[in-house]
């Protein structure tokens, strides 16, 4: 199957050392993200990290794709609320969200996230390849309506607009928070909202964890927030080692 445009559900970007401005000015914590296919005029604050997302009137993609909820088969309380809408880009050869007015020099990690939630009743999950700038590509294939997809990449800007190059671009592969059994850990326990996803084995690892305050070394350039320090796992069985394996690159 072809990858085709498609649809957008969650454009997120952020700052590493300066500020992404896609529109006059970025919220007071320093991040600028759109709740693509949110209609109407208001930012809607989320419960849970407190950070304001801007809606998708259009201003970003220049009245490109429409917007759409998804079945209602596939909405539950659990669920992020993000998820209940999408804009669909199912024509064009290519569409964007334009993200503008950036610093030169300074490094931005931009994150996108995806669902088909079988928006148009027609039930065909697509396949897609999201770029950042003319540089990235990256092909999705969703298999299920109620599947979710990330794509995160840390590009260099080197003027003001976004690309990513092999010199220049990180993409992410996995980031696992070792021996958590419970959710994500993201703003405000990380100040860059990197997903940190739980990640156990109970055949083959022990859980440990304290809840005293895990300090970063001095110039850690990873700056790992302390609720993932806080857990760490062991082998079951103390005569073998923990190898870690197999980390599968994104979407797989």
């Amino acid at each position: 199957m072809a990858a085709t445009p498609w649809l957008l559900l969650l454009c997120l970007a952020a700052a590493a050392g300066g500020v992404l401005q896609a529109r006059a000015q970025p919220d007071s914590k320093g991040y600028i993200t759109i709740d693509c296919g949110l209609q109407g005029k208001t930012d809607r604050v989320d419960n849970d990290t407190k950070l304001a997302y801007a809606p998708d009137n259009g201003e970003f993609t220049d009245d490109a794709g429409t917007c759409h909820n998804i079945s209602a088969q596939y909405m539950s309380p659990s669920m992020h609320e993000s998820w209940y809408n999408v804009r669909s880009f199912a024509a064009g050869a290519r569409n964007c969200y334009t993200l503008c007015s950036l610093v030169p020099g300074l490094k931005y990690l931009v994150r996108a996230s995806f669902m088909y939630g079988n928006y148009d009743g027609l039930n065909r999950p697509p396949v897609f390849d999201p770029h950042l700038g003319v540089n990235y590509r990256y092909t999705v294939s969703i298999a299920r309506p109620d599947e979710a997809k990330f794509v995160e990449v840390i590009a260099v800007v080197p003027d003001n607009f976004v690309q990513a190059t092999k010199a220049q671009g990180l993409v992410l592969l996995s980031r696992l928070n070792y021996g958590s059994a419970g959710g994500i850990v993201r703003y405000p326990d990380d100040p860059d909202d990197r997903l940190w996803f739980p990640s156990v084995n109970s055949l083959l690892w022990a859980e440990m964890s304290t809840t005293r305050k895990v300090q970063n070394v001095d110039n850690d350039s990873f700056e790992a927030p302390s609720a993932v320090l806080q857990t760490a796992i062991r082998p079951r069985n103390g005569s073998q080692n923990t190898a870690l394996l197999g980390v599968p690159a994104p979407n797989q």
